[in-house]
């Protein structure tokens, strides 16, 4: 939900239409829905993964496409979901996509699903202060995510 949020103020923002929204909207509540996929093991393991669980953990993307891609509705949130972990600088997953080639929607999740995950607790660290969630943003700006939506971002969340 709070991928959504920050999604849907990047799309105001932007200025996404009315049917962009919505379906950015959607793609930002199921983004992780593949995870479904992955054994609750290796998603809730504290330690690190080994090479073939952060294997599996890669896949789950293309196994939320494949959940999805039969429901008529949700077919235009697919490509984000699809490419939500992909990097500005073509490093990602799964398709090494990079730059504007990776759909608007997927750069804009990503950038929200980064932010939440360094301003929320979870259950092997704090949260990081403001500051720290700052800093890291803006170290990821150019290399894993688009430098154009960390700056809306941070527009909208300040």
């Amino acid at each position: 939900q709070r991928v959504a949020d920050y999604s849907n103020r990047m799309a105001d923002k932007i200025g996404l239409s009315p049917t962009e929204k919505r379906n950015l909207e959607l793609a930002a509540l199921l983004h992780d829905v593949g995870k479904i996929g992955i054994s609750e093991y290796i998603l809730g393991k504290p330690g690190k993964l080994t090479d073939q669980e952060l294997f599996m953990v890669k896949k789950h993307p293309e196994i939320g496409q494949q959940i999805l891609e039969g429901i008529d509705f949700l077919k235009p949130a697919i490509a984000a979901i699809r490419h939500h972990h992909e990097r500005f600088d073509g490093k990602g997953y799964p398709d090494g996509l990079a730059g504007s080639n990776i759909p608007l929607p997927a750069r804009i999740i990503s950038t929200a699903e980064t932010y939440d995950f360094l301003s929320s607790d979870l259950s092997y660290r704090k949260a990081l202060s403001r500051q720290e969630v700052l800093d890291e943003m803006r170290n990821a700006s150019g290399s894993q995510l688009d430098p154009e939506i960390v700056s809306t971002l941070l527009e909208t969340v300040h």
